[in-house]
């Protein structure tokens, strides 16, 4: 009797060896052939779920957004008011520990590649428009309709991507600079968060 194997599971088996092998080796290392060592399966395996390498790199960033989301979600219902979903969602934004410093630098590896890649740009661009829908929604829960309510909502998306590309570049999340930075992201964070809520006042 022929072996069920669980598709869905397997491709995510599959994008999950791949991401790893580009957080630690970069975007130049997914090749076919490296990528089915990585998930130790053949290179036919992984054409049975992705076209090719171009779609597979597009699935995989999904995936990546897809995993941080999830997490941001949960943070997000973890808070007992507006401001502390906010906050939690904020801090699930930045690398503060090893996986969320994988995900930053599968991040980093997608976009540099992604300027010679249109379809890497539009799957970039999809997930940055969901991530700004998901601050939208938490900034209008605690300060309300607003005329700036976009402006803010870039303004907290540009200190994430600032502060987070420091600490994911730094010389471990333990160095003197990753621990000076993160202090400094929590207080300028903290600022604007406060600023929102007295526009809520």
């Amino acid at each position: 009797m022929p072996r069920l194997v669980d598709h869905d599971a397997r491709k995510r088996e599959l994008l999950d060896a791949s991401l790893v092998l580009v957080a630690s080796e970069g975007i130049e290392a997914a090749t076919l052939r490296r990528l089915a060592r990585a998930a130790d399966c053949t290179t036919g395996a992984i054409t049975y779920y992705f076209e090719g390498r171009d779609a597979l790199l597009v699935a995989m960033l999904r995936r990546a957004h897809q995993t941080t989301g999830a997490r941001m979600l949960r943070a997000a219902g973890r808070g007992a008011s507006p401001r502390d979903r906010l906050w939690g969602v904020l801090m699930e934004a930045l690398p503060l520990d090893p996986e969320r410093l994988a995900e930053w630098r599968v991040w980093l590896a997608f976009w540099g590649a992604a300027a010679g890649n249109p379809a890497l740009v539009e799957e970039n661009l999809a997930r940055y428009a969901e991530w700004r829908a998901l601050l939208q929604t938490l900034v209008r829960d605690l300060a309300g309709t607003q005329a700036d309510l976009p402006l803010r909502v870039d303004a907290l998306m540009g200190l994430i991507d600032g502060f987070g590309l420091q600490i994911a570049l730094s010389k471990g999340l333990q160095s003197e600079g990753a621990l000076a930075l993160r202090q400094s992201a929590e207080r300028v964070l903290k600022a604007q968060v406060d600023a929102l809520m007295d526009v809520a006042d």
